[in-house]
């Protein structure tokens, strides 16, 4: 009896273990469910708008709506997200907002996480089909990973790269969607990340690295965002 009980914990511990490997792309979503029900007590912007998604670089931007202004943006990012999160509370960050141009900083986390560029990529795609399917005219445009001092430090650089060219190749092959490199402006001529851009985990930025971001991604935004007609 003994041996059974070992033989099936150990069993479970394997499912487990499975459960959370690179290819299952429905995780546990207790922990960003209260978060994201949040959105919902939130006020409803104009349809037509631009709407942020993502993960904490987003989530911190809590300037963005005056660091990009006058465009009307919308963030709905919450931190920690990977891109299979964004698969799963897609029909409570999108539809509800009804955006012109979604603008989508996620695949860090997932890099952080060991998760490969294949994975990544995919469910990038799968996300972005989700959009048109929703809205054929609804733009997307592809924000690149940044390459942080965490991700130099941990040795993941590649795996930046990897992803930054397969949002670059899907730019390219599909209507509606769109790639900006933001890696420029927060590295130093040699290609060094600028360490004085980020907050000290290496991760996220801090006030002039917004500064930076926002140097790039408001004219990719107003190149890209369609502002609708008045009626």
């Amino acid at each position: 009896m003994k041996l059974r009980a070992f033989l099936l914990l150990l069993g479970f511990f394997g499912l487990a273990c499975w459960a959370g490997a690179e290819g299952n792309s429905t995780p546990a979503p207790s922990k960003f469910a209260s978060e994201v029900a949040q959105f919902a007590s939130l006020p409803a912007p104009p349809p037509g708008g631009v709407l942020l998604v993502g993960s904490s670089i987003f989530k911190r931007w809590t300037n963005a709506v005056q660091d990009l202004a006058p465009l009307p943006v919308t963030n709905r990012a919450f931190g920690g997200s990977q891109t299979s999160h964004q698969l799963m509370f897609f029909d409570q960050v999108v539809p509800p907002c009804q955006p012109g141009l979604i603008v989508w900083y996620c695949g860090s986390n997932d890099i952080k996480g060991k998760k490969g560029a294949a994975g990544i990529l995919s469910r990038t795609e799968e996300w972005i089909s989700q959009v048109k399917k929703m809205n054929p005219a609804t733009g997307v445009l592809l924000v690149s990973v940044m390459g942080s001092p965490q991700k130099r430090r941990d040795g993941q650089l590649e795996a930046v790269d990897e992803v930054n060219r397969g949002y670059a190749e899907l730019s390219r092959k599909r209507t509606g969607i769109f790639y900006v490199d933001v890696n420029p402006v927060l590295q130093t001529p040699v290609g060094d990340s600028r360490n004085e851009l980020y907050v000290e985990d290496g991760l996220h930025l801090n006030v002039e690295g917004y500064h930076e971001l926002t140097s790039v991604l408001k004219p990719a935004i107003e190149k890209h965002w369609k502002k609708k007609p008045i009626l």
